[in-house]
């Protein structure tokens, strides 16, 4: 049996999602320029695509399989929302976040939800780092504003991954 098959389509799509509901979220904590966006959507996606490839763990393997476009053909679609605020937005994103790794915890090993950890991490990270925030005309700025600091500690407790944080705990609705 697939290590897939322990997820029903639903679930699967909120597993497959969590990385980029993390991005996501490191992307509406500092919105950028429009060269911004491109370029940290851009960052996401590579990383979504090659994170998990050559994965020793179950869990990213069935990612990076589900993750080739003629899988994703197959995968039933995330609903559409939309978002008064950027806060409502990052107040979702992070749930669903919450929601992966709720499902990861539940329904695969602890190796496998390490290894999940530090890939929704690293789509996070990228994510921070792909766009210069705060300058003007390409010059000056940081290239991760504090506001993405932030949010990357905010996904850090959530994961579980700071010290004295306690794992993540089942999802709101």
């Amino acid at each position: 049996m697939a290590l897939k098959d322990n997820f029903t389509p639903e679930e699967w799509t909120k597993v497959l999602s969590g990385p980029a509901s993390a991005g996501s979220y490191v992307l509406a904590a500092s919105p950028s320029g429009l060269t911004g966006i491109i370029a940290e959507a851009a960052a996401m996606t590579r990383e979504l695509l090659d994170g998990a490839k050559g994965s020793s763990t179950p869990l990213l393997q069935a990612i990076s399989e589900s993750l080739q476009p003629e899988a994703l053909k197959e995968q039933p679609k995330p609903e559409r929302r939309r978002f008064n605020t950027l806060d409502e937005a990052k107040s979702a994103l992070l749930n669903e976040v919450r929601q992966a790794m709720w499902l990861g915890q539940t329904k695969t090993s602890p190796e496998d939800v390490e290894a999940y950890k530090t890939y929704v991490l690293d789509v996070a990270q990228k994510v921070a780092g792909a766009a210069k925030e705060g300058g003007f005309l390409g010059f000056g700025g940081e290239q991760v504003s504090q506001a993405e600091r932030d949010a990357l500690e905010e996904l850090k407790t959530t994961l579980g991954m700071n010290a004295g944080s306690s794992p993540t705990l089942p999802p709101t609705t």
